[in-house]
């Protein structure tokens, strides 16, 4: 045990220090990843700490309500530093409280919104393991084993390193699938998280059986029944998630021409339908070419809202095969016959294999948003929770300088 770390004539509670260093680095990470899963890296930021200074508060609130005499005794004692005069429990129901509506009120979609924070839960785990280590809380059984720790008059296992091994063995599992923080490694949302919380309610489960100090109900400790719901529950939505998707989804594609446009997109837009059910069609807009050289140029795009049953890897190959069937090179700027770009995919957040979805296209240039907007007014990003007219508003002028074409040849009949 080390309860206290001296800095000179400062003395510092080692357990606060540990668990504030281990959140810091956890959210870190989840600032990392935001970016490229398309999440709202601000907003989740912003509203973890008002959950933090909201659950700090409740806590002692909550301890003073149940000691009151401490309050009368000393009335200083609501702004005491003291870390034991918190109510755990209802700074943590508190903290959650405020964090949902936070999040709510932004309409922060929930899985990608909890893939996103999944490093700072492994990381907020470790550093709880590590201040139970500093202070001596949660020690293990009795054992006289090469590895026990001498605490409390007895040679123990050492529970808290026990978590923590496996708990680094989590993180390197993280940190290799994700790349560093780069994707989400899953083609559908939430399954990262799902995989985190099963994880870290095994290592709870594993654990807590050589934990001395147990609560016991109904044969079992209380903290290895949570774990088991926790584990049941996370393994419940990895099923849900990853094997049980929708026969047929609806999603969002960009349709882009340079190189006789009307035509193709009339017979790109004749293929799409002959291959998957067109829900939705915009109107055709105009966009001129920016890029120095070719100023006069323009480009025709259009968006599609189709239904299929494809997954996405399969989807992505057979709108492929339908470009190059119209001539297009890949890795060709310059001329484009028919380009065809996935801009939704259902409600999945991820990036994997270089590909990010929801295209960033959606936030950054108009003649996306706004054909967008013209089909489905109430569309939110699903990463942000953003509406199409909260997005528009934010394009530079130059994006929103797109010309809507009328009673020109769509193809869609049909």
């Amino acid at each position: 045990m080390f309860p206290v770390i001296d800095f000179g004539p400062l003395a510092i509670q080692a357990a606060g220090l540990l668990l504030i260093l281990s959140l810091w680095l956890g959210l870190w990470l989840s600032g990392k990843l935001a970016p490229n899963l398309g999440t709202n890296g601000d907003t989740i930021e912003n509203g973890l700490l008002m959950a933090f200074l909201a659950g700090i508060l409740a806590a002692r609130i909550g301890f003073l309500l149940a000691n009151p005499a401490i309050l009368v005794e000393n009335p200083l004692a609501i702004i005491s530093l003291t870390p034991s005069m918190l109510d755990a429990n209802f700074g943590i129901l508190a903290g959650a409280i405020v964090l949902l509506i936070a999040f709510q009120r932004k309409h922060l979609p929930l899985w990608p919104t909890l893939d996103t924070l999944s490093p700072l839960l492994i990381l907020g785990f470790a550093g709880a393991q590590s201040a139970n280590l500093a202070n001596g809380n949660a020690y293990g059984l009795p054992a006289d084993l090469p590895w026990s720790v001498y605490l409390w008059n007895a040679n123990r296992h050492p529970v808290q390193i026990y978590a923590l091994i496996l708990t680094a063995i989590l993180f390197i599992w993280w940190l290799v699938k994700t790349r560093l923080a780069k994707q989400n490694g899953f083609f559908h949302s939430g399954v990262l998280f799902s995989i985190v919380l099963a994880g870290l309610a095994f290592i709870t489960l594993f654990t807590q059986a050589f934990v001395a100090d147990k609560r016991i109900i109904l044969g079992f400790d209380q903290v290895q029944w949570l774990g088991l719901i926790i584990l049941a529950g996370s393994l419940a939505a990895i099923y849900k998630l990853e094997f049980t998707q929708p026969k047929a989804i609806s999603a969002f594609i960009s349709m882009g021409s340079n190189l006789d446009p009307l035509e193709n997109l009339y017979e790109g837009s004749q293929d799409v339908a002959a291959q998957f059910k067109i829900l939705s069609r915009s109107s055709i807009y105009q966009t001129e070419d920016t890029r120095e050289g070719h100023r006069g140029e323009f480009y025709l795009n259009r968006v599609l809202q189709i239904e299929t049953s494809l997954p996405y890897p399969a989807f992505h190959t057979k709108l492929k095969e339908i470009e190059r069937a119209h001539g297009r090179e890949p890795g060709n700027r310059e001329v484009v016959p028919l380009d065809l770009d996935i801009l939704t995919f259902g409600k999945e957040v991820f990036r994997n294999a270089g590909k990010q979805m929801p295209d960033p296209g959606i936030i950054a240039h108009g003649y996306i948003s706004l054909p967008l907007a013209e089909i489905t007014p109430a569309f939110r990003h699903p990463a942000t929770g953003e509406a199409i007219d909260d997005i528009i508003s934010k394009l530079p002028a130059v994006e929103q300088n797109v010309q809507k074409l009328e009673e020109v040849k769509d193809g869609t009949e049909g």
